[in-house]
């Protein structure tokens, strides 16, 4: 996700969120007696405390006597007052249940061990993110140890009240958005087992199996044709620039959408997908886990407009394209390479196993100055896969 640049004013201080960092600036005692009672240098003394080798500590980059500048993390877990359930939603759609809890106890473990009372533990100081799958505690204005002593400050955590009574009620409010969305998950299991019930070009032949895996821990369990992730993992190492929109010209079960948008911080996510029982999956996924970036479309074909991306990807989708359109094809893959700044390809040629193989692609090669006729730009082969058969990987663009 993308993050939107504003300014929040409460009674204590002023948020300035930008692109990447956030700055708090506190008010001066004269405009809010109680922050007298408290500093910066004793926040940063008791941050400085929890940070050590702890991956839960937000990152601090500049502080001064009445302000501080951190990194920007995904979302918060809620307010001071309650928890935000779509935000909890995003965050079960990375990590479990088990998980959040691993990581809230731990945070806590940590507190208790280092004898620090944080005193205002509640959703809006719980940052996630996404890139990293961890919580960060965030907030230490209050806090108490060593020779920072603010027990004597009453009311400052409203209705989560002291440290250990504020952890066990995220937790269970945690627990009560799994139980709804785990309602909604048995739901959308359904449209699944309607897979392969009539063969459709590209999916997967068998009955109730996706042809990648669901990469959502909710359905681990879920049978699955080819594991995709050396792929995925041959083109993040190629990507050389930020990226904040792509298109996927045949997400099937979502691998490398759901992903992108967990490690870049994206603007336009757009899914294309020929299947009419996987897009109404992965339409029914994108409402439980509130991916509200994310658009759904059918499959592409060569009168498809596509906007402008950072990122187009065309990974072994081609060879349907070419079954079912011909050299007509050719025209959606030289508009993906047009709208975008760099495209990652993939095909089934000659050389490679699979239901369909596109019969003039003959050898790496082939593939290579089939692209270079299409483009104009660049072309570089990459790797070899492990998807049906050492097929060619190639990068368009710089």
């Amino acid at each position: 996700m993308t993050y939107k640049e504003f300014t929040i004013r409460t009674h204590q201080s002023m948020l300035v969120f930008k692109k990447d960092t956030v700055e708090k600036n506190y008010k001066s005692e004269a405009k809010f007696k109680k922050n007298r009672l408290s500093s910066v240098k004793n926040e940063m003394y008791c941050l400085n405390k929890f940070s050590n080798k702890n991956v839960y500590a937000p990152e601090i980059i500049k502080s001064g006597k009445t302000h501080y500048i951190m990194k920007r993390y995904d979302f918060g877990l809620g307010s001071s007052k309650r928890i935000d359930e779509n935000g909890i939603r995003r965050l079960l759609f990375t990590c479990s249940l088990s998980e959040i809890f691993k990581q809230i106890d731990e945070i806590e473990n940590i507190l208790n061990k280092r004898k620090i009372i944080h005193k205002d533990i509640n959703p809006g100081n719980l940052l996630f993110c996404e890139k990293e799958r961890v919580l960060k505690l965030i907030d230490f204005y209050w806090a108490s140890t060593d020779h920072i002593d603010c027990s004597s400050i009453k009311g400052v955590n409203g209705i989560y009240g002291k440290d250990q009574e504020a952890f066990i009620k995220i937790k269970k409010q945690i627990a009560g958005v799994d139980k709804k969305v785990r309602t909604q998950v048995k739901g959308s299991k359904k449209i699944l087992s309607n897979l392969g019930k009539v063969y459709l070009d590209g999916s997967a032949a068998h009955r109730g199996k996706t042809y990648h895996p669901i990469d959502i821990h909710y359905y681990k369990k879920n049978l699955y044709h080819k594991d995709i992730d050396y792929d995925f993992q041959s083109v993040i190492k190629n990507i050389n620039s930020p990226i904040e929109s792509v298109i996927d010209t045949g997400c099937a079960a979502g691998y490398y959408l759901f992903n992108l948008r967990r490690i870049y911080k994206m603007k336009k996510i757009i899914g294309y997908e020929a299947d009419p029982n996987m897009l109404s999956f992965l339409k029914t996924i994108k409402n439980i886990f509130c991916l509200n970036e994310i658009e759904l479309n059918p499959a592409t074909k060569d009168t498809t407009k596509f906007q402008d991306v950072d990122l187009a990807l065309c990974m072994n989708v081609h060879m349907w394209m070419v079954k079912q359109l011909g050299k007509r094809a050719d025209i959606i893959i030289s508009n993906l390479i047009k709208h975008s700044k760099v495209m990652f390809f993939q095909t089934c040629g000659v050389n490679n196993s699979g239901r369909y193989k596109v019969k003039y692609l003959k050898s790496t090669e082939d593939i290579q100055k089939y692209l270079e006729g299409l483009s104009g730009k660049k072309v570089t082969f990459i790797d070899f896969s492990k998807h049906g058969g050492k097929r060619s990987l190639f990068k368009i663009g710089n």
